[in-house]
């Protein structure tokens, strides 16, 4: 019973710093957890050298490491979604990491899982936040120094029932140095 007390606990720590370092509320519980228990099996090294992942699957995870909360930019690919781009500017949206599409048995399916930026700013309630599902190769983690984004702990985004009214739109590579 002590083993599985101690990884219940893990998880549900885990879990809390995901939401608290993402500034997502309560709601994207499962989400968080979900993304923190997939990071963990893939990034922690055991006593045999290897990941919980690789023990698994006999090989290396090869995606990317992405933290719950995240900020990433994605590829659009709907005709609605494009037309949101600049232009003349990038031709990526802005949004929020959720996690990792997993296949039955836990595999990786080479998929990730983000929440539009535009969608969470505008949303009243947290059910109007759909998840969207897109190949690893249409997102980009966005970087600042190094260090990954968290738009919603950093203050950049807001969410349904949060009591921050100011919302900054994210800067755009192509908004960088113009007028």
């Amino acid at each position: 019973n002590g083993v599985i007390e101690r990884a219940n606990r893990v998880v549900k720590e885990g879990t809390s710093c995901a939401l608290v370092q993402s500034g997502w509320d309560d709601p994207w519980w499962p989400e968080a957890m979900s993304c923190f228990c997939f990071l963990k099996n893939v990034s922690d090294i055991l006593s045999d050298e290897k990941t919980a992942y690789s023990r698994r699957f006999g090989l290396d995870f090869r995606g990317p490491l992405i933290p719950f909360g995240a900020e990433i930019t994605y590829t659009p690919l709907t005709a609605k979604e494009k037309a949101r781009t600049h232009e003349y500017g990038a031709k990526k949206l802005s949004g929020i990491f959720l996690g990792y599409h997993q296949q039955a048995g836990g595999g990786w399916s080479g998929d990730l899982f983000l929440a539009d930026w535009e969608q969470v700013a505008n949303a009243e309630l947290h059910s109007e936040i759909y998840t969207k599902r897109f190949k690893a190769e249409e997102v980009e983690v966005v970087l600042r120094n190094g260090h990954f984004k968290f738009p919603l702990a950093e203050g950049d985004l807001r969410q349904p029932g949060s009591d921050r009214t100011e919302v900054r739109k994210p800067r755009r590579r192509s908004d960088a140095g113009g007028n």
